[in-house]
């Protein structure tokens, strides 16, 4: 018989990551307090699979099977059994420590209990449980079938074996897992942070929203700062500044924007309202600016405060330098990993642009002890 996971939350990241689990073989119990919760959840996966056979990625074999290995249940008295149990839930501390509660007397003692959580702390959803030590992260991207990358997340208690089961079953789904520490943001949501940051402070300026986006296309990146944040959403977006903000004792490098702040208040919240940093029309598409010139300046900017952030990270502990590249490469589809932009822009460079920058403009640009000395290298 296979073996056993269970997930609970049947919305877009939960039931991504039942689809993840039942393609590799595992059985999957997937649970949500709603029926209808969990019906959209099925129809997202039978709406993925059936696009992956009408692609020819699979047979209609093989999403028969997928599906005939998810089953749906309103009890979490369902995950009894499960090796592994990933929460998915909504993003509010009260609520994921009550699913751990009730989990620990549902579960078996060797089952791993992993939270996905982006924003949160997982030493204190941990806390709850009587065995913090099976307690860990498993942070999973947006489409979870999808991207690659998983953060395996190592809170204050989190105990070896559990973090090693939760990385091979990552790669069983077809996973890269990246270990990380129990940090704001993790490597992925601090590290990018300044990509938005950065473009928004030189929106601020009067830059050209255009000539901004087009400035990092030009070094390889699929978008730009501001058009992927009206494709996320300018409110969500800001909700993961301010939370790193509160989290980072308000350091000045995740100010949030305050013309970001004016534009959710106004409504410009992107695609989904028609009208962000671009206006879109029917087909989803902006109508460009004019002033779309490439700008190696503006590149430089961007790019130097989001590798100062990795060197910032690296210093802390949170991950490698090969695995920090490794999840924005994977995590954020970046063409390359920070580490790797500090060998080809120089870290003599980066240095001197955000030394400078510091100068004129305060903290915001405050260098990584890091990444001073590997300039002075």
């Amino acid at each position: 018989m296979a073996e056993r996971v269970a997930v609970v939350g049947a919305g877009t990241m939960g039931s991504g990551i039942a689809q993840s689990a039942a393609a590799c073989g595992f059985e999957v119990a997937l649970v949500d307090v709603s029926e209808e919760a969990l019906e959209r959840g099925m129809r997202s996966v039978r709406a993925n699979l059936e696009r992956r056979v009408e692609r020819g990625r699979i047979s209609s074999e093989e999403r028969d099977g997928v599906l005939g290995r998810i089953s749906t249940s309103t009890s979490l008295e369902s995950c009894a059994g499960a090796s592994l149990v990933i929460e998915a839930v909504v993003e509010d501390i009260g609520v994921k420590r009550e699913v751990f509660r009730t989990l620990e007397r549902v579960v078996g003692e060797e089952a791993v209990l992993a939270t996905n959580t982006s924003s949160l702390s997982v030493a204190e959803i941990s806390a709850t449980t009587r065995r913090p030590e099976r307690v860990v992260g498993m942070h999973f991207f947006n489409p979870a079938p999808v991207m690659r990358l998983v953060e395996v997340v190592r809170g204050p208690r989190s105990g070896e074996e559990a973090l090693a089961r939760a990385e091979e079953a990552a790669r069983r789904m077809g996973k890269t897992p990246v270990r990380v520490s129990d940090t704001p943001g993790f490597i992925v949501n601090r590290v990018a942070r300044p990509f938005y940051l950065e473009a928004l402070r030189l929106a601020e300026t009067g830059e050209s929203p255009a000539r901004i986006d087009a400035s990092l296309r030009e070094r390889g990146f699929r978008m730009g700062p501001l058009e992927l944040a009206d494709l996320i959403g300018q409110d969500v977006n800001l909700a993961v500044s301010e939370s790193l903000f509160r989290r980072y004792y308000c350091h000045p490098r995740f100010r949030p924007s305050h013309l970001q702040r004016s534009m959710v208040e106004a409504g410009l919240l992107g695609r989904k309202t028609g009208r962000g940093f671009y206006a879109y029309g029917p087909n989803g598409r902006a109508q460009q600016e004019e002033d779309a010139r490439p700008s190696p300046e503006i590149a430089l900017r961007v790019i130097s405060c989001v590798v100062n952030e990795a060197f910032f990270a690296l210093e802390e502990g949170v991950a490698s330098a090969g695995d920090i590249d490794r999840a924005m490469q994977l995590g954020a589809n970046y063409p390359k990993g920070p580490f790797a932009w500090a060998e080809e822009l120089g870290a003599r460079q980066i240095l001197d642009t955000l030394d400078s920058l510091h100068r004129l403009r305060g903290e915001a640009y405050l260098a990584a002890p890091a990444l001073r000395d590997r300039a002075a290298g």
